[in-house]
């Protein structure tokens, strides 16, 4: 038992009540030659903290080992972890879940659960052997934070402390503490207060933990005290150590953040003891202790005694005969003469002793004639007390000195009881409500006497007839009373004793006959399914139904039998669905004071058919005119034939709000030819059966213009053709979009080849950004539409007209002399002043061919100084004028090119000046590309050949000797060109250095 208060706080989690530190209080208390073992194991695979692996197993075994003779008394299964909890886990297959949780904290985020089960038979069908504790998962919650496992908090573990029986050992006190209580760096002093406990002979004496999260490598002021000293178990649990996951039973060091630890504590405790201080500091580690078990030494008897029965020698004798029974539940013999005390009402009546030893589990039977003094009431309360010389003083040492008295019993000294207590009587009175009516008392009488024997009941109107015997009522079985209510006085006595006798009292009634008015049927429309079955509020007629009755009570019922037995009523009337169309329903008004007094009635329930909205009802948009004022004409009728369908004698009225379809007030009276008054409108229609107001529906729709569309006068389209002049071009019909919808949003418009089609509003133009046209002149239909209503619409028209380009005037050149490669350079715009142009034409561009003139893009940048690219080639000069913005006209002219002769200069001077430091002939590399130049000294020996290969003659030869450089002079050459059009050409030149 703790003695002090921690404040907890209760949070639900799942089906448990989550408490941070809850007392370790005393569980259990066993006596006998009995000692405990116990065994478990960690979900760790090493030891927690900072940098180790955060996994935690959801398995693992542990053995029980028990000697030959040892039997199982009892099992605790207790496990824990990190987090809010897991209370459903598997013990060697067989699901378990916690009868008791527990809870703790170090912060909001490190949090732990404890938990506890009873396994006493499964251990015993059991026994020694391998234990498998599964299903303990905390994975979720250690990695719902990196706080958990970087502070080294993540941890499970089991643990079964079992109690056994074993002939061979002491009689011993086995006492099981539990709760989840901590100890750490935060909250450094723990002490826990054992009580109850009995030390008779502290031999032997130990005690053993259950504990939680202690790790080896911690200790930092860590000790654990019992009775103000420090106990340790080294090597196991050194005295700075002692929770650092090892097992006292297995001698174990790797039960990782646990510990299952004994200690000897018989120099610590004191014979005599029935309390023990236990005390916890850590200036660091948090370790939580979940289960205490101490073995003490115990060999003293137990008392109890119990009252078999009591009763008066003689009918209102005042003494008293008791039976009673002693029993010793203690280990050591109950001695002969241990005294009893008897206590009526509190006060002593008698004392007695037991007359023999008695051995443990023995019991003796006595029975003592007690004198209760005058003082006492007829009734009393009557206990005993065993080992209590009567002034509540013990002479006897026992294991228990608080299980010494019986549980109280009633004494009654008469020998006459009221075996069932009187009740009264109700009846119905008939039709007339007069207050009078027959009764059977007797019923009373069979009451009060039950089982007792030779005793007989007589009735009275008064007390003091009743006293004296006197006007006994004759007919108690038919007794017709005087007044109502009326008072009945019974007299029980003994046939054989008639000075025993016992007056008692009950009251009979007449109760009124409610009645139930004639009642009307109810009525309810069926909803849209039309099966005949509704929800009626059966209640609606309660008021009439009880009008100024009081102490009444309503119930309905289904079948007539039900009602007369009253049984079986309708749970919700105020919410009930019919089982037949039409069907009959029991009302039972009954006198609540006597619920025998009743009245039956009954009415019925009709189911009518609503009439539906056959198909669903449908907007109406017209087209507004083009005034466009939000104002028309509309034909409501058209949703009539929908809503109707092919119901019959079905009345349908129209009307502009909801309040007036419901009570069909103010239809609309010219529904075929209505003129809204706003834009859109709602219209309800109201459908009810021929003849029936009562069920009805109401649907509505809205009726709403629609803007018309107005197209405005559309430009045609005019395009020039291009090259082909073919007259076909491909137009962009939706250029004039915004024109066509001028400021109108939301319309749709499409393009058509024909005023049918467009008309109608088929086969439009499918890609009118890319139309081409079949004529040079088209007409295009235009159809504006509003989509919110198709039929209103606007057509409107345009031509798309291709006109011609004329054919391009032909200019005409010489042929230029080649560069090189075929190429040489034109002036354009020269060359253009050929193009007769007409009054106001100006060039416009040079092109490579007539469709990029056409679209004027890729124009020649430098028209004046243009190099050709093929031979012959053809240019293209655009030309327009600012009257005509649509077509154009175009000169073309060939150009060519053709070799003409080399030019060949009569000297060259290398002398380093950078000026005519080669024999360089104009016109002929890259133009004759299989030339052919032999140079030749005055002595007629050739020094140099060159081609179109070889860079022309620096003065250096490079024929002959070669590589010495010419001197000053003349020399003579041969130039052949290979050309067909061309002769050799024969000269000199002159080398000055």
């Amino acid at each position: 038992m703790i003695l002090r208060v921690f404040l907890c706080c209760y949070i639900l989690l799942g089906s448990f009540s989550w408490c941070f530190s809850q007392e370790i209080e005393q569980l259990a208390v066993f006596n006998g030659p009995l000692d405990y073992v116990a065994f478990g194991n960690t979900m760790n695979l090493q030891e927690n903290g900072a940098g180790g692996t955060c996994e935690v197993l959801t398995s693992s075994t542990a053995t029980l080992t028990l000697d030959a003779g040892q039997n199982v008394v009892a099992a605790y299964l207790y496990w824990a972890g990190a987090g809010p909890g897991d209370f459903e886990v598997a013990l060697n297959g067989t699901p378990i879940t916690a009868s008791r949780t527990f809870a703790d904290q170090i912060d909001d985020v490190r949090i732990f659960f404890a938990a506890f089960a009873e396994i006493t038979e499964l251990v015993q069908q059991t026994g020694s052997g391998t234990y498998t504790l599964s299903d303990l998962d905390v994975t979720d919650f250690i990695n719902s934070d990196p706080v958990i496992c970087n502070s080294g908090v993540n941890f499970a573990g089991w643990a079964i402390t079992v109690i056994f029986e074993d002939p061979t050992l002491p009689d011993n006190q086995v006492n099981v503490f539990d709760g989840l209580e901590s100890v750490s760096q935060n909250s450094q002093f723990l002490e826990i207060e054992l009580e109850n406990l009995n030390v008779v002979d502290n031999e032997g004496a130990r005690i053993g933990f259950v504990a939680w999260e202690g790790d080896s490598g911690i200790a930092v002021a860590e000790t654990l005290s019992i009775n103000g000293n420090v106990i340790s178990n080294p090597p196991l649990n050194p005295a700075d150590n002692q929770f650092n996951g090892t097992n006292s039973f297995t001698g174990a060091t790797d039960l990782f953040n646990m510990d299952l630890d004994v200690y000897d504590i018989e120099n610590n405790i004191n014979i005599g003891d029935t309390a023990a201080t236990i005390t916890l500091t850590s200036g660091q580690d948090f370790v939580m202790i979940n289960n205490i078990i101490t073995v003490l030494n115990s060999t003293l008897p137990d008392a109890i005694i119990a009252i078999d029965n009591a009763a008066p020698t003689s009918c209102l004798s005042r003494d008293v005969s008791v039976t009673y029974t002693v029993t010793n539940q203690g280990t050591e013999p109950l001695p002969v003469s241990t005294p009893i005390a008897f206590y009526a009402d509190g006060v002593l009546v008698g004392t007695t002793a037991t007359t023999i030893e008695l051995p443990p589990n023995a019991s003796e039977s006595n029975t003592i004639v007690i004198t209760i003094p005058d003082a006492i009431p007829e009734i009393f309360e009557l206990i005993a007390i065993v080992d209590d010389i009567g002034d509540g003083t013990g002479v006897v040492s026992e294991l228990n000195e608080n299980n010494n008295e019986s549980l109280p019993l009633e004494v009654n000294l008469n020998l006459i009881v009221i075996e069932t207590p009187l009740q009264d009587l109700s009846v119905c009175d008939d039709s007339s409500n007069d207050g009078i009516a027959q009764f059977d008392l007797t019923v009373n009488g069979d009451l009060a006497i039950g089982n007792q024997q030779e005793v007989t009941a007589s009735y009275f109107i008064t007390e003091s007839d009743a006293q004296n015997t006197t006007n006994p009522i004759a007919t108690p079985s038919n007794f017709l009373n005087s007044v109502n209510p009326q008072t009945i006085y019974i007299r029980l006595e003994l046939d054989t004793d008639p000075d025993c006798f016992l007056i008692d009292s009950f009251l009979i009634t007449v109760e009124f006959l409610p009645t139930i008015p004639a009642l009307e049927d109810l009525t309810v429309c069926d909803d849209s399914s039309n099966d005949g079955l509704a929800v009626f509020d059966l209640t609606s007629q309660n008021e009439t139904i009880i009008g100024d009755q009081e102490d009444v009570a309503i119930s309905f019922y289904t079948i007539l039998t039900d009602a007369e037995q009253g049984v079986n009523a309708i749970a919700n009337p105020t919410n009930y669905e019919n089982t037949s169309n039409p069907q009959l329903i029991y009302v039972r008004l009954e006198n609540v004071l006597a619920t025998s007094c009743f009245t039956i009635s009954s009415f019925t329930l009709f189911v009518e058919d609503v009439p539906i909205i056959a198909n669903p009802l449908e907007d109406i948009i017209n087209c507004d005119d083009p005034s466009n004022d939000n104002l028309g004409i509309f034909d409501l009728t058209t949703n009539a034939t929908l809503a109707i369908g092919n119901q019959t004698d079905i009345i349908l009225s129209f009307h502009l709000t909801a309040g007036d379809a419901t009570t069909a007030s103010n239809p609309i009276t010219t529904p075929a030819a209505y003129q809204n008054i706003s834009n859109p409108q709602e219209i309800f229609v109201r459908l009810v059966q021929d003849g029936d107001d009562l069920c009805f529906t109401i649907d509505s729709f809205f009726i709403e213009l629609s803007e018309q569309p107005v197209i405005p006068i559309i430009n045609d389209i005019v395009l020039c053709d291009d090259i082909s002049n073919d007259g076909v071009l491909v137009f962009d019909l939706s250029s004039q979009e915004d024109v066509i919808l001028e400021g109108q949003e939301n319309f749709v418009i499409n393009y058509f080849t024909s005023f049918d089609d467009a008309e109608a509003g088929v086969n439009p133009i499918q890609d009118p950004q890319n139309f081409t046209n079949t004529a040079s002149i088209q007409s295009i239909y235009i159809r504006l539409e509003n989509p919110l209503n198709p039929s209103c619409f606007d057509i409107g028209t345009f031509a798309v007209e291709v006109l011609m380009v004329d054919a391009p005037q032909e200019l005409s050149i010489p042929p230029m002399c080649n560069e090189g490669f075929d190429m040489a350079v034109f002036d354009l715009i020269l060359i253009a002043e050929q193009f007769t142009l007409l009054d106001g034409e100006t060039i416009t561009g040079y092109y490579l061919n007539p469709l990029d003139a056409f679209n004027e893009i890729n124009a020649i940048e430098n028209p004046a100084s243009y190099s050709n690219t093929s031979n012959p080639q053809t240019i293209y000069i655009r030309a327009d004028s600012p009257d005509n913005d649509i077509c154009y006209r175009l000169a073309q002219v060939d150009l060519r090119i053709e070799n003409c002769p080399p030019f060949v200069p009569e000297g060259f001077s290398p002398n380093g000046d950078i000026y005519n430091e080669t024999f360089e002939i104009s016109g002929l590399k890259n133009v004759f590309f299989d030339y052919e130049l032999l140079i030749y000294s005055r002595l007629g020996n050739l020094i140099y050949r060159g081609d179109n290969d070889i860079p022309f003659w620096d003065g250096v030869p490079n024929e002959g000797i070669g590589g010495s450089e010419a001197p000053t002079a003349t020399y003579f050459y041969v130039l052949k060109l290979n050309d067909p059009n061309f002769n050799d050409i024969l000269g000199w030149v002159y080398l000055n250095r």
